[in-house]
C-alpha cells in the first residue's frame, strides 16, 4: 500500500504507547514485591481454562453476555495475526499480491500452505462476523436494556465502535479486492473466473458476500472503498492500542497477566504479613503489591461483583468495581507521587493515605469478606484481602476502627472468645455429657471436637454442640474437646484487622495442638473449619479439618446413623459464605438435609455460588448496619418469599434473570412463608433468627442448624453415656 504512510502511523503511535505504558509499569515497579511465580504448571493450566478458554465468562447467571464477550475475545484472538498481516501489507506491495490474491503463483508451489490460510480465513471470517453479533448485542443492552450492574458510559459505545469497525473495514478491505480482481479477469477475456473473483467461495464466505454487494459500485469505486477500509483499520488499531491505558479496557492488555497471576489456594486464606518486619497493612498505594495494583488495572467495570454483593444491594457504601475505580483513577492522576515521590506541587512529599484520600472509612469497613466480588470476576480480582489490609493498619497502627469491637478485641485478648465471658465456663454447656477432654489419659482419640466460641457460650448454639454430640456418639465417632483448655482462633480478629491478635492466637492453639498430638479436626462453624483448615498451615498446623456438615453426610452414607420422620415441612437452606464460596461445600449439607424423612428442600434463588450473604462474616457480626437496610433482612425475605411461593406458587417471584434491579427476592416484607430455615453455622443462625425476630415472622419461620434437624430425627441405638469407639475413622470427601 504505502511504507510511508504505514512508517508514519507506526512512528506516531508506538511512542505514545510506551510513554503511556512505562508510567503504568513504573507505578507497579513501585509498589511492594509479591511472589506469583510459584506453582507455574498450574497456573498455566488456569491461564487456559479461564483466561484462554474464558470459562468463567459463560457463568449461568450471566451467559448470555458472556457467551457474546466470547465472540469478541475470540475475534480479537484471531484477527490479531491479520493485523500483522495487514501491516506487513502497508510496507511491501509482494505482501499485498500474496496475501490478497490465493491465485498468486507463490500458493501454487505451497499447497499445504494454501490450505491452512485457507482454512485461517475461513476463521477469522465467521469469527469477524460474531463480533458484530457480540457488539450490536452489546449496544442494545447498553441502549435498551440497561442493566444495572453496567456503568452508563460513552467509552463503552466508542469501543464497541471502534470493534465494530474493526471487523467492517475488514470485510470491505477483502471484498474490494474480490471485486477488483473480477474486473481484471473480464478486462483479460478470461473464459475461468479465479479464486479470488467476486463470487461466494467457502474459506472467505461473509467477505466474498460483501464483494459481491459492492459489485455494483465498480472497479474504481469498490478500490477507493478499499484502500480506505484498509487504513481505516490501521488507524483504528493504533487508536485503540492508545486508548487502552486510559480507560476500562486496560483489561485487553492486562486481563491474561492476571488471570495467569491468580492466588492458587482458597479464597478463604488471606496473606499472612510479617509482623516481624513491621508489615503492619496498608497505608499508602505503595503500600499495596504489584499484584494488586494489576488488579486494579484489570477491571473490567463488568460489574458482576455487584449482582449478589450484600453491600451494593442493601445500600452500603462500598461496591468492588467502584472501589477499583477510585483507587486506579487516583493512581493514575498521581503516577509520578507514586513513582518518583513527586506531589501535585512538584516536591518531594510523602504519599496520602488510602483511607481519607481514595477511600472512605465507612466504605473499607462495610466488606463481609463473602467472597462473591471474587468468585463472579471473570479475571479473578482479589478485593477482599486488599481491603483486610487497609483494616490491618487502621486497627494496628491508628487505632481507629469502629468502636464496638473494641470489646471484641478484649473479650479474645483476655478470655479467648469474643463475648469477654470467663474462660472457667468454657465447657459449662458439656456438664452433664461427661465428654472426653484430650489429654486427660484416656483415648486415644481419633478426632479433636473443636467446639468454637458460639458452640461454648452462645446458647442458641450450645444446643447445636450437644445434638452433634448426640450424632457422634451415636455413631461412635473417637472425639474429644480440650474443655477449658479450647481458645478462639481468632478468624473474627484477623478479618477486623487486628492480625498481631490472631497470630497470637493461631500460634497459641497450633502449639497445644501439636504437643497434644492432635491430627485431624472436627468443627461446627465454618469460619473455624476456613481458618483451622487454609490458615493454620502457616503456622505449623497441619491438620485434616472436616466440617459438622460433612461428618453427617459421610455418616449417613456409611450407614452409622439412621433418620425417621420428626417432621413435616417445607424447609430452604442458607448456604455459609465461609462453608460453600469460600471452601466449596455445597453437596454435604444439601445431601443430609434430604435424607432427613418428611422434609420437603426448597431452594432459593440465590443458593451454592450465588449465595447471599448473611451480613455477619469480615467481622461484621460485631458491628451495628448504621446504613442502608440490613443484609440479614435481605436474606431473611428472600427465605420467607421461597418458602411461600412453594406454599402458593401463583406467589410472584420475581425472576432471576432481571438484570435491573438485582437482590429483588430480598425485597418481599409480607408475613407470609412458612417453614424452616436451615443453616450450618452459628453467624448465619444468629443473623437469621435476629431477622425473624425483628420482621416479626417468629410464628411462620423457624431457624435451625442442620445438626439439630438430624438429631431430632435420629434413631439412637446406644444406651448410657454414649462412650465412644477407638479408631473409627471418618474422612470428608472433597465435593
Amino acid at each position: 500500500m504505502s511504507p510511508i504512510i504505514t512508517g508514519l502511523l507506526l512512528a506516531v503511535a508506538i511512542p505514545i504507547f510506551v510513554m503511556t505504558m512505562s508510567g503504568r509499569i513504573g507505578v507497579l515497579l513501585a509498589m511492594k514485591g509479591e511472589n506469583r511465580f510459584d506453582h507455574i504448571p498450574e497456573r498455566l493450566k488456569r491461564l487456559t481454562l479461564f483466561g484462554l478458554g474464558q470459562k468463567r465468562m459463560v457463568d449461568p447467571e450471566e451467559f448470555t453476555p458472556g457467551l457474546m464477550h466470547v465472540l469478541i475475545y475470540a475475534a480479537f484472538m484471531v484477527l490479531a495475526l491479520r493485523t500483522v498481516m495487514l501491516f506487513a501489507m502497508g510496507f511491501s506491495s509482494t505482501a499485498l499480491a500474496v496475501l490478497t490474491d490465493l491465485g498468486d503463483p507463490f500458493w501454487a508451489s505451497q499447497p499445504a500452505l494454501l490450505a491452512l490460510y485457507k482454512v485461517y480465513l475461513l476463521a477469522k471470517d465467521v469469527v469477524a462476523a460474531l463480533a458484530l453479533v457480540g457488539c450490536a448485542y452489546f449496544v442494545w443492552t447498553r441502549w435498551k436494556v440497561k442493566p444495572d450492574r453496567m456503568t452508563v458510559s460513552w467509552e463503552a459505545y466508542l469501543i464497541l465502535g471502534f470493534i465494530s469497525g474493526l471487523m467492517i473495514s475488514e470485510f470491505l478491505f477483502g471484498g474490494s479486492h474480490m471485486v477488483v480482481a473480477n474486473a481484471a479477469q473480464a478486462k483479460m477475456g478470461a473464459t475461468q473466473v479465479p479464486q479470488t473473483a467476486a463470487s461466494l467461495v467457502w474459506w472467505e464466505p461473509v467477505t466474498s458476500a460483501v464483494g459481491l454487494a459492492m459489485m455494483p459500485l465498480g472497479e474504481n469505486a469498490a478500490h477507493a472503498v478499499g484502500v480506505a477500509g484498509f487504513w481505516i483499520h490501521l488507524a483504528i488499531i493504533l487508536t485503540f492500542l492508545n486508548f487502552l491505558p486510559l480507560g476500562k479496557h486496560f483489561h485487553i492488555i492486562t486481563g491474561l497477566p492476571n488471570v495467569f497471576f491468580q492466588r492458587t489456594h482458597s479464597t478463604g486464606k488471606l496473606p499472612t504479613p510479617n509482623l516481624e518486619k513491621e508489615e503492619f497493612g496498608t497505608a499508602t498505594v505503595k503500600d499495596l503489591t504489584w499484584k494488586q495494583g494489576l488488579d486494579l488495572y484489570s477491571c473490567t467495570e463488568c460489574g458482576r461483583c455487584q449482582t449478589h454483593c450484600p453491600t451494593y444491594i442493601t445500600g452500603k457504601p462500598l461496591t468492588h468495581k467502584g472501589v477499583n475505580q477510585d483507587l486506579k483513577h487516583w493512581i493514575w492522576d498521581h503516577e509520578q507521587w507514586v513513582e518518583e515521590g513527586y506531589g501535585p506541587s512538584k516536591v518531594k512529599e510523602p504519599l496520602p493515605e488510602i483511607v481519607g484520600s481514595a477511600l472512605k472509612a465507612e466504605t473499607v469497613w462495610a466488606c463481609t469478606s463473602c467472597g462473591w466480588c471474587e468468585q463472579a470476576c471473570p479475571v479473578f480480582i482479589e478485593n477482599v484481602p486488599r481491603l483486610i489490609d487497609m483494616r490491618r493498619y487502621q486497627v494496628q497502627v491508628k487505632a481507629e476502627f469502629p468502636p464496638e469491637i473494641q470489646r471484641v478485641f478484649e473479650g479474645i485478648e483476655r478470655q479467648g472468645n469474643p463475648w469477654g465471658l470467663g474462660q472457667d465456663r468454657r465447657d459449662e454447656w458439656a456438664e452433664d455429657l461427661a465428654l472426653p477432654t484430650w489429654g486427660d489419659g484416656g483415648g486415644p482419640y481419633e478426632y479433636l471436637f473443636f467446639v468454637g466460641c458460639a458452640g461454648s457460650y452462645d446458647d442458641k448454639q450450645k444446643k447445636v454442640s450437644r445434638a452433634l454430640v448426640k450424632i457422634m456418639r451415636e455413631a461412635g465417632v473417637s472425639f474429644a474437646t480440650l474443655s477449658k483448655q479450647e481458645m478462639c482462633n481468632g478468624d473474627s480478629a484477623r478479618r477486623m484487622g487486628n492480625e498481631y491478635l490472631f497470630q497470637s492466637m493461631a500460634k497459641t492453639n497450633v502449639e497445644t495442638w501439636n504437643s497434644m498430638g492432635v491430627k485431624a479436626v472436627i468443627t461446627q462453624c465454618p469460619h473455624c473449619f476456613n481458618t483451622i483448615k487454609n490458615e493454620y498451615p502457616e503456622f505449623g498446623g497441619e491438620y485434616r479439618v472436616i466440617n459438622h456438615t460433612q461428618l453427617i453426610n459421610e455418616l449417613l452414607k456409611e450407614k452409622r446413623i439412621k433418620l425417621s420422620s420428626v417432621m413435616n415441612t417445607k424447609l430452604t437452606y442458607h448456604d455459609p459464605c465461609y462453608l460453600g464460596r469460600h471452601n466449596g461445600v455445597y453437596d454435604a449439607p444439601r445431601e443430609v438435609l434430604n435424607a432427613i424423612p418428611g422434609l420437603e428442600v426448597v431452594e432459593m434463588q440465590r443458593s451454592k455460588r450465588e449465595g447471599f450473604c448473611c451480613g455477619a462474616g469480615g467481622g461484621r457480626m460485631w458491628m451495628e448496619e448504621h446504613i442502608g437496610t440490613r443484609i440479614n433482612h435481605n436474606r431473611l425475605n428472600e427465605a420467607a418469599l421461597t418458602l411461600k411461593h412453594a406454599e402458593d406458587p401463583n406467589t410472584p417471584y420475581p425472576s432471576a434473570s432481571d438484570k435491573k434491579k438485582p437482590g429483588l427476592v430480598g425485597d418481599y416484607k409480607d408475613k407470609g412463608g412458612t417453614g424452616v430455615v436451615a443453616v450450618a453455622c452459628p453467624f448465619c443462625s444468629t443473623m437469621l433468627k435476629d431477622a425473624v425476630n425483628d420482621t416479626g415472622r417468629e410464628e411462620n419461620i423457624k431457624v435451625k442448624d442442620i445438626t439439630e434437624l438430624v438429631a431430632d430425627s435420629l434413631v439412637e441405638t446406644r444406651t448410657g453415656s454414649g462412650t465412644v469407639t477407638p479408631g473409627v475413622t471418618v474422612s470428608a470427601k472433597p465435593e
